[in-house]
C-alpha cells in the first residue's frame, strides 16, 4: 500500500501519455516510493526532478539567488500565492495542512 505520496506519483504516470514525462518535485507529503523501472520502461515514460540544494550548495550562492527572487516580488514580476497563513503556535496544523496536498501556494506562518 502506498501512502499519498506514493499514489500521487502513481496516478501521474498514469495520466501521462506513452512516451510522456513525470517531473517530480517537493516532498511536503513525505518521500515517495522506489520507482520500478519496468514501470518507466512499459510505456517508454520518463521521471525527472531535482533539488535546489544541490544546485545553489553555497550561502553566496542563496543570498545572491533569493536578492534576485525578492527584487522580482518587490517589483511585481512574481506573485506569490498564499494559500493559507497560519499563527506561529499552529505550526502543527500548518504542516497537517501542508501534508494533506490541498496546498496551492506558500503557507506562512506570523508571529
Amino acid at each position: 500500500m502506498f501512502d499519498s505520496v506514493g499514489t500521487t506519483l502513481l496516478d501521474s504516470f498514469a495520466a501521462a501519455r506513452t512516451g510522456g514525462r513525470v517531473v517530480f518535485f517537493g516532498m511536503a507529503g513525505g518521500t515517495p516510493p522506489a520507482v520500478d523501472p519496468r514501470l518507466l520502461m512499459d510505456r517508454s515514460l520518463t521521471l525527472t526532478g531535482g533539488d535546489l540544494w544541490n544546485v545553489l550548495s553555497t550561502r553566496e550562492d542563496r543570498i545572491q539567488r533569493a536578492g534576485e527572487l525578492f527584487g522580482w516580488i518587490r517589483a511585481g514580476r512574481v506573485r506569490v500565492r498564499i494559500a493559507a497563513t497560519y499563527p506561529l503556535a499552529e505550526g502543527a496544523a500548518a504542516h497537517r495542512f501542508l501534508e494533506s496536498r490541498r496546498a496551492i501556494g506558500k503557507v506562512l506562518l506570523v508571529p
